[in-house]
């Protein structure tokens, strides 16, 4: 007999381990920022887009009528919602039929044809569907309505809105952080992370994005943990996005010290490595994705005759993945106990980093090459080994400068990636002036052209079909906690916790970041002294890393200590709980 179990309105077979916690969805009635009637229409503005219902309530027995229902993410330059809006953006026009006796209406939503797929993600029935809206057009002014009588019933997983916090001394990143913490929320309404509206299908890589975003604005750890379980069902096709899988994993092991799925899925995890498809120096032969849509790619390996990208089969793209994956599946079977498979995947990684920098790097310009027999040196060959600490330390910084010089030559995905290489190369001022750009590809772009969050693609440019509630493009919400406030797990469960800010430019930083001991609160003040005030959480045990300053001297709480001195950064180990300040001056 199969086992089936419902969570979150998901169906599993009994080939998953269901080791994951239920979702219980909520359900957050919003009031209107702004309603208005004009002419026979009423029009309403919930402030920011959001997956849910309407909820329609007149104040008085309305008459028979028959109403148009329009909901929408954008306006167009009438003020009116966008009937025929770009690419994948959502309009929906509904009918409302009204009757004496009945004063409150929810919508009847039908679902899109698109949505019926095998792996699609369903809603629950007893919340039924949904759809991302954040502007309402009620035609017939023959009923009466006001602004207490509309509610968007917005749908999502438990979210805890004071879990975290991130402010600095540039609104424009202010802004960032409020979209991509935002978006966190808004598309956790299906218990599982989705890619957007357009496919309601759970990826990989998007995923991942979204769930270190999710740990970054709310240490809750049970949509990441039953979407692994999704997509060990339903798993994608691309190379990277299988990898993703034991990055994943790690993850959450990293971020709460529970191997409880982990341990449940750990052969399953395993396959995902792709071992098989490894030649004898240890490199994958496979086909890479790189990044996506495909003209994001950087010229990625493009054949100059036809402009097409042409392999490699053996490519810098996949084997930083491949690498990076092994040493993740190595923290999970030694933390399980698997010392002799653990042993195998260090192995195996140290394998692959050797050959790796015989048959990609490029030795004269100091870079590496897209893949084997290649001799173009792209963004993402570049950045992915960055990201993953396969650079040595002494190829690091021509590499580096090499990637700073692409700017934004990536996808809103590519970006994660991107920007984690810059930091862990320290390029964090680089980094920052990215995330709080005004640029077409940036997401302050994102806000100005109307979506409250993020979007698939830069723009609809990079993606005619984009949708406005796509996860993947939320990097900031855990790049900015991770790195810019620098709180980071050194041991699992935040056993152990590193404190590294990392503000670039700006003057100032403050923020809260949710661990699984507790949150970490943090005030930096980044100017010819660098200042840094943190509390820490009961039985927290924290390294703390400075930046050197001209005088490379170093206090907490007032008194000159005599610090280890790394690569220009101050570093205190052992550091306990409660509150600290720390001055490099």
């Amino acid at each position: 007999m199969l086992r089936i179990a419902c969570l979150a309105g998901i169906w599993l077979s009994s080939s998953v381990a269901l080791a994951a916690d239920p979702v219980e969805l909520q359900i957050t009635p919003v009031e209107p920022v702004l309603f208005e009637r004009r002419g026979d229409v009423f029009f309403a503005d919930f402030g920011k887009a959001a997956y849910g219902n309407l909820q329609v309530e007149f104040s008085e027995d309305p008459p028979v009528a028959q109403l148009k229902v329009r909901l929408g993410e954008k306006l167009g330059a009438d003020g009116r919602i966008d009937r025929d809006p770009p690419g994948s953006v959502n309009f929906r026009e509904i009918e409302l039929y009204t009757q004496p006796g009945t004063k409150q209406y929810p919508l009847d939503i039908p679902s899109k044809d698109a949505h019926q797929g095998r792996s699609v993600v369903k809603m629950p029935p007893e919340i039924g569907e949904v759809t991302p809206f954040r502007y309402v057009e009620i035609e017939g002014a023959a009923v009466k309505l006001d602004k207490s009588g509309l509610r968007q019933l917005f749908v999502h997983a438990p979210f805890a809105d004071d879990a975290a916090s991130f402010e600095s001394s540039d609104e424009t990143l202010n802004a960032v952080w409020d979209l991509c913490r935002h978006t966190v929320k808004a598309t956790s309404a299906f218990g599982v992370y989705i890619d957007g509206e357009r496919e309601r299908i759970a990826y990989e890589a998007d995923a991942y994005i979204n769930q270190l975003s999710h740990y970054g604005s709310d240490l809750d750890p049970r949509v990441a943990r039953y979407t692994i379980e999704h997509l060990l069902e339903y798993p994608t096709w691309p190379t990277e996005w299988a990898l993703h899988m034991p990055m994943m994993a790690a993850a959450d092991y990293m971020a709460t010290g529970d191997l409880k799925v982990a341990a449940a899925n750990y052969e399953a995890l395993k396959e995902k490595l792709l071992m098989e498809k490894a030649r004898d120096d240890g490199l994958l032969r496979v086909d890479a994705i790189v990044d996506w849509p495909g003209a994001e790619r950087d010229n990625y390996n493009r054949e100059p005759a036809t402009a097409r990208q042409v392999g490699p089969d053996v490519n810098t793209v996949a084997n930083a993945f491949y690498y990076h994956a092994l040493r993740q599946m190595e923290v999970l079977a030694r933390a399980l106990n698997y010392e002799a498979e653990a042993d195998d995947f260090d192995a195996r990684a140290d394998q692959v980093y050797d050959s790796f920098h015989r048959v990609f790097f490029d030795t004269r310009r100091g870079i590496y090459r897209d893949g084997e027999g290649s001799t173009h040196a792209s963004l993402h060959a570049n950045m992915f080994p960055l990201a993953f600490n396969l650079t040595p330390a002494n190829r690091r910084a021509k590499v580096a400068d090499f990637v700073q010089s692409r700017g934004m030559a990536c996808s809103v995905y590519g970006a994660q990636y991107l920007l984690e290489g810059l930091f862990r190369a320290g390029k964090d001022q680089h980094a920052v002036e990215l995330m709080s750009a005004r640029t077409e590809r940036s997401w302050w772009h994102m806000t100005q052209q109307g979506s409250t969050m993020t979007l698939e693609a830069w723009n609809e440019k990079a993606k005619s079909n984009l949708t406005w509630n796509h996860a993947w493009g939320a990097a900031p919400g855990n790049i900015l906690p991770r790195f810019v406030l620098g709180v980071r797990p050194i041991e699992p469960g935040y056993a152990k916790i590193l404190i590294a800010p990392r503000p670039g430019a700006l003057k100032w930083v403050r923020g809260k970041v949710p661990t699984a001991i507790g949150p970490v609160v943090l005030n930096v003040e980044n100017a010819a002294a660098f200042k840094l005030a943190v509390e820490l959480p009961p039985g927290a045990k924290a390294r703390v890393v400075l930046p050197h300053r001209a005088q490379g001297q170093v206090s907490v709480n007032g008194k000159d200590m005599v610090a280890s001195s790394v690569g220009g950064y101050f570093v205190l180990d052992d550091i306990g709980a409660g509150k600290h300040v720390f001055e490099s001056r």
